[in-house]
């Protein structure tokens, strides 16, 4: 795992870096500026020419740094501030321009003239960095535009030191205005803003390097190392357990599948066959009657079990509707885990399923069978979020069945009854406020999908996945996928995020496998499926 930081927490690990652990705060500004300079060293020939831009603080104290030891290595180097006054005694700004002044350099004010006179063909950003807490405006925004001209007139490169300015290192938007970068070292940990959109795309390729901050620089002073995480393929690889080799179809999970309405049965298609290649032992699929001889044809290896459209008569209707539901439980007290939500629709046929589907799992019931865990995606999450008994029996669930949702960003907005906008302003609070209301696992799905779940500070970013992937069906694929994960993920306490960080790495990956072979233009979610067994190949070897 990966520690994605915000700027909060980056300052937090470098103060106590060098307040506690002793480590003097120059020592470590000097192996970033280092480590910036073998990166322009190794692009770049001694001929370049570089232009600093430097701001008042820290980071504008790396640029220089960067920039002297350019001189070392014989680059023509041009120092441009953003501030010309002489900065406060005592701070790292001061005392890398004392050492400028030594070598004979003279930075001066930021002139648009003087930088195209110069001709740089490489540009450092180091105005502001992981520390900007405002928008970009006045002096500082003339500068980004002015970059921004002269890289699209000349076709130099902007290097970005730990974040591009302009960038929010919290959540990725662009404040005000930002620099474009062509490549952004960062220091010690990535920052949220280096994944999130749309900074993300405003530091090109993002550099790591470390320059002496680890985990103990959190820990050292009583504190908790940072909250969020990105998971790679090994750590993805320990949460899925080995499969038994003496295992029979029922050892490997009976997964039920509730989805597709009239005319709807690709959903289920889809979410069954994703389960299937994630495992599963027994898919089962719960849909309506005119789904049968399509699914039957396309999927031989789904079980399937049928109802019809409840009837318009009143009397007829009621019998129905306790039809429905016993047929639903017996099939639950068949599966050890359910998914429930794609194409079913937000009418009373689907209303009834989920409810009957709560009420098995709710702490009033008593059966003999425990169900591992539950998926709830699609229609089922506006059910909830628009009914208020559907509301309570998700808050009544036995906390001993798994629950997770795999809620896109609209959806995850009504669930927080908040506007689409307001939920992506503040998807991190949001999200623990969900989890905690339902106590469950919340897979927050967008270009970059985030996993929270009740009782576990931790949250998990998936920096995989691409814009091939916003395509029908995807999220059924999803579905299906962490359906099997609730059985193949390793058992215990935390089973819900286990098997929420499983699948969405394991969607991700495929999608970006189909990328590599396809294209992003002609993926479709079916090219997802496919692509799972060479991702479980890569996980399981």
């Amino acid at each position: 795992m990966k520690y994605l930081l915000t700027g909060h927490e980056m300052a937090e690990a470098d103060a106590n870096t060098s307040q506690v652990l002793g480590i003097p705060s120059i020592v470590l500004m000097e192996r970033a500026a280092l480590a910036v300079t073998e990166e322009i060293s190794k692009r770049f020939p001694v001929s370049a020419g570089v232009t600093i831009l430097a701001g008042p603080g820290n980071n504008g104290a790396d640029g220089l740094a960067v920039g002297r030891l350019l001189i070392d290595r014989g680059y023509r180097v041009q120092f441009l501030l953003l501030d010309p006054k002489e900065p406060p005694e005592g701070t790292s700004a001061r005392t890398q321009r004392k050492i400028l002044e030594a070598y004979g350099a003279r930075p001066e004010a930021f002139d648009e003239k003087g930088m195209k006179a110069f001709e740089p063909n490489v540009i450092v950003d180091a105005l502001f960095g992981t520390g900007l807490g405002r928008p970009l405006t006045g002096r500082a925004a003339m500068i980004a535009e002015a970059v921004r001209v002269y890289r699209a007139q000349t076709g130099c490169t902007v290097v970005g030191l730990d974040l591009p300015s302009g960038i929010s290192s919290e959540d990725g938007s662009v404040m005000g205005c930002a620099v474009q970068c062509d490549f952004t070292v960062t220091f010690a940990y990535y920052k949220r803003g280096h994944f999130l959109y749309p900074g993300c795309t405003y530091c090109g390729e993002t550099i790591l390097r470390q320059i002496g901050i680890h985990d103990r620089s959190f820990t050292c002073a009583g504190g908790d190392v940072p909250e969020m995480v990105m998971p790679e393929r090994g750590d993805i690889a320990e949460l899925i357990s080995g499969r038994e080799p003496g295992g029979n179809k029922g050892t490997f999970g009976k997964i039920l599948i509730i989805a597709g309405s009239y005319s709807m049965c690709g959903a289920a298609l889809l979410c069954a066959e994703a389960c299937m290649r994630a495992g599963a032992g027994m898919v089962k699929i719960f849909t309506r009657e005119e789904n049968r001889v399509i699914i039957q044809e396309k999927l031989p290896e789904a079980m399937l079990t049928v109802y019809a459209a409840l009837p318009e008569e009143s009397e007829q209707r009621a019998e129905a509707v306790l039809k429905l539901s016993e047929r639903l439980r017996n099939d639950l007290e068949w599966a050890d885990a359910v998914a429930i939500g794609p194409a079913i629709g937000r009418g009373e046929e689907a209303r009834i399923l989920l409810k009957t589907l709560l009420e098995a799992v709710s702490d009033t019931k008593e059966r003999g069978k425990a169900i591992r865990g539950i998926v709830i995606d699609a229609d089922a999450l506006r059910l909830i979020a628009s009914d208020p008994q559907l509301d309570e029996l998700m808050r009544r669930r036995k906390k001993e069945t798994a629950c997770i949702l795999t809620p896109h960003l609209a959806e995850f907005a009504d669930l927080a009854h908040v506007s689409v906008k307001e939920a992506a302003a503040d998807r991190t609070a949001l999200l623990r406020e969900i989890c905690g209301r339902y106590s469950c696992t919340v897979i927050g799905k967008d270009a970059r999908t985030m996993i929270a779940s009740a009782g576990i500070r931790q949250i998990s970013m998936i920096t995989k996945g691409n814009s091939g992937m916003a395509t029908a069906g995807s999220g059924d694929v999803l579905t299906g996928i962490t359906a099997a994960m609730l059985f193949s993920a390793c058992p215990g306490e935390g089973l819900g995020y286990r098997a929420a960080q499983a699948a969405a790495f394991i969607h991700a990956e495929a999608g970006d496998a189909v990328r590599d072979s396809l294209g992003e233009h002609a993926m479709i979610a079916g090219d997802l499926i496919r692509a799972e067994r060479g991702v479980f190949r890569l996980l399981t070897k």
